[in-house]
């Protein structure tokens, strides 16, 4: 599988129409997603089983501060989502039609094991995980930053009280959640 023109032409042909998850059990060469931060970001990566997701990492744990030491790694189901509800993305028909099989998929995943090419904007776990399942290198979350997309969110976001409380309660889970889930397996690795 390359990843070449297709990638750029996915930008001019593309209908503008939002990508569809489902919180469901992945199964293996599924594209899965995990809140982060309220929605502030997803962390994305390719399901292989329950210990073994492939997607950018750190040395310790998935921080998205931690850029220095990020890497493609196989880590566990557990460890990728730290305690997060996962996304399986669902595919249209059309896109049905461009997937790579599911030993592409994972082959092209494991080839990338070890690249430490971390990039926010331009190669980040999305672009990765797309690339994995579609062949097409892209990331819906860049996007909505470079397009502007993601601006007038944020101030609608900050403007109304309601769904300002909301992000901070959903945010605050989040965080909780990857804390508990970063103390419990250090504890387990620990006894």
């Amino acid at each position: 599988m390359a990843i070449d023109l297709n990638s750029i032409l996915s930008l001019l042909q593309d209908d503008g129409a939002s990508e569809h998850w489902a919180r469901q059990a992945p199964i293996m060469g599924d594209h899965i997603r995990v809140r982060r931060l309220g929605g502030l970001y997803y962390h994305h990566g390719i399901y292989v089983s329950d210990d073994e997701v492939i997607a950018f990492a750190g040395d310790d744990d998935y921080n998205p501060i931690d850029w220095w030491d990020t890497e493609i790694r196989s880590t566990s189901f557990d460890e990728f989502r730290q305690g997060g509800d996962v996304e399986v993305r669902q595919y249209t028909p059309e896109e049905q039609a461009q997937l790579c099989s599911v030993p592409e998929t994972i082959a092209f995943a494991r080839a990338c094991l070890g690249n430490k090419k971390y990039d926010l904007l331009f190669h980040n776990c999305e672009h990765f995980a797309n690339a994995c399942k579609l062949g097409v290198y892209r990331s819906r979350q860049t996007e909505d930053i470079l397009f502007g997309e993601a601006i007038p969110k944020a101030l609608e976001c900050i403007g109304d009280e309601a769904q300002r409380d909301q992000w901070l309660q959903d945010a605050w889970h989040d965080l909780t959640a990857q804390v508990l889930d970063k103390l419990r397996r250090d504890l387990e690795s620990h006894q």
